[in-house]
């Protein structure tokens, strides 16, 4: 038994009842509290960045089932009247049904994988002193600017952007030390400090609001570093909880005007200056109002939600379509196999038009959004109501298995962390569609775990005091 995520649960149990109890879906409240209890008793770890991680990405699925479910308890407002797309009210709660059923398959696959050897490490057991704080911090600073400079690169080197992606995640693993080292040691925290806010700042006015993404790391940095959970702890994740619930919604308040200044109305592209977007984003947080903030809560529970293309879909098959008893999974996984340049014939992925397939909505996509239908909508649709759980759980353990991998053969733990942290953008993902799930995945172990030799013998000794 995990007595701190036993001692978390018991907290919440009672004020959750009580919403349950008082809220319009109490049987909902109960399956999607019984999802989180399992969530935190497979991998809620205290001084433990890996399971910290799994547990973060898992615990953001589990927000995009859930949220409204909760949010509907607060403000006694049903489910069914919380989505523009409603059409069929027994159909929302079928889907988060399955969805929660389906998270705890795939984190039991995912678990079953990872628990021999990682469940139980601690950072005690994992830091090695020969490693300073401060090198690791400014090597996180080279690589962030680094990439932002060769990201300038991809479009004039074909094929470049995908290689970009994949070792980009790798600075948010030098972060997680840079973070875990200054609060163990308790040395450079200023200097940590200011690159986290500098970080907020900068990720604040880019097109792809990207200041959570530091925000998140910081939260898998704090239960990686604390000894038990008590109220200060419980004080510091709730401050740092408000901080990033103010942002996202005073991102959502500005986001839209924000965006179609920046790209010139034209897509998703940037085509004028940093300091005229930050001059832009100044001027609409002056104008913003109390209003706004108001409208933004709903667009921002919108935003994180995302059962709703499932329920619709549920309606459709297997009445109009028939279950497509496994292709997706299968065409997913084979698309990244098949270079270009030898199926010059590949298709392109079309998120909208994978979505208006099944939903039937007739969504507006071609480059102008994108609109997923979801890898657990898509295992559904694979494999039905029952088939689909022994598939996630198969699915979590590819995932844990890939995991596996990089800590078994990686030269040292250090860097087993630094190839693991970029896992929590791969699995937090129930909003992505089956081929952009398996892509993401593939085209990030692929060159990384074929470069993890040669990364660590050109870099390890920069991070390292001597």
């Amino acid at each position: 038994m995990n007595k701190e995520a036993s001692k978390i649960i018991g907290f919440l149990a009672i004020p959750w009842l009580l919403l349950a109890l008082i809220g319009p879906h109490f049987m909902s409240s109960l399956l999607a509290f019984f999802s989180l209890a399992v969530l935190f008793q497979l991998f809620f770890r205290l001084r433990n960045p890996i399971y910290a991680t799994l547990f973060f990405a898992l615990l953001f699925q589990w927000l995009a089932i859930n949220i409204k479910i909760v949010y509907g308890n607060i403000v006694n407002i049903p489910l069914e009247e919380q989505f523009s797309f409603y059409q069929n009210i027994y159909r929302l709660y079928n889907a988060n049904t399955i969805s929660n059923i389906g998270l705890i398959c795939f984190g039991i696959g995912l678990y079953w994988m990872t628990n021999k050897k990682m469940s139980h490490l601690t950072v005690d057991k994992m830091i090695d002193p020969s490693y300073s704080v401060r090198k690791i911090l400014i090597c996180y600073l080279i690589l962030t600017f680094g990439f932002s400079f060769l990201f300038i690169l991809k479009n004039y080197i074909p094929g470049l952007n995908t290689i970009l992606m994949a070792f980009s995640k790798l600075k948010w693993g030098v972060f997680l030390w840079a973070y875990v080292y200054a609060n163990y040691y308790k040395r450079d925290l200023k200097l940590l400090y200011l690159v986290i806010l500098v970080e907020i700042l900068i990720g604040f006015t880019g097109y792809f609001s990207s200041f959570k993404d530091i925000i998140i790391i910081t939260f898998i940095g704090m239960l990686s570093v604390v000894y038990q959970i008590d109220t200060s702890k419980l004080l510091k994740f709730f401050m740092l909880g408000i901080v990033t619930l103010m942002l996202g919604l005073v991102w959502t308040s500005v986001k839209f005007q924000f965006r179609d200044y920046l790209s010139g109305g034209g897509g998703q592209k940037v085509i004028v200056s940093q300091s005229d977007g930050v001059n832009k984003m100044i001027s609409l947080l002056e104008d913003l109002t109390l209003e706004d903030m108001d409208d933004a809560v709903d667009d921002l529970l919108d935003r994180i939600s995302y059962i709703e293309f499932f329920s619709i879909t549920l309606d459709n098959v297997p009445d109009k379509i028939p279950y497509q008893d496994g292709d997706i999974f299968t065409n997913a996984v084979s698309f990244y196999f098949k270079p270009r340049i030898f199926f010059p014939n590949k298709g392109i992925i079309d998120d909208s038009a994978h979505t208006n397939k099944y939903t039937m909505l007739g969504l507006m996509g071609g480059g102008k959004a994108s609109h997923s239908i979801g890898y657990m909508t898509d295992a559904y649709i694979d494999f039905g109501p029952i088939n689909m759980f022994p598939f996630l759980v198969f699915l979590g353990a590819i995932f844990g298995y890939v995991i596996n991998l990089f800590f078994n053969k990686s030269k040292t733990i250090f860097w087993a962390v630094i190839f693991i942290i970029p896992f929590y953008f791969l699995i937090s993902v129930y909003s992505f569609n089956m081929i952009k799930v398996m892509g993401n995945m593939i085209t990030y172990f692929v060159p990384v775990y074929l470069m993890r030799n040669i990364l660590y013998k050109q870099f390890d000794r920069y991070f390292r005091n001597v």
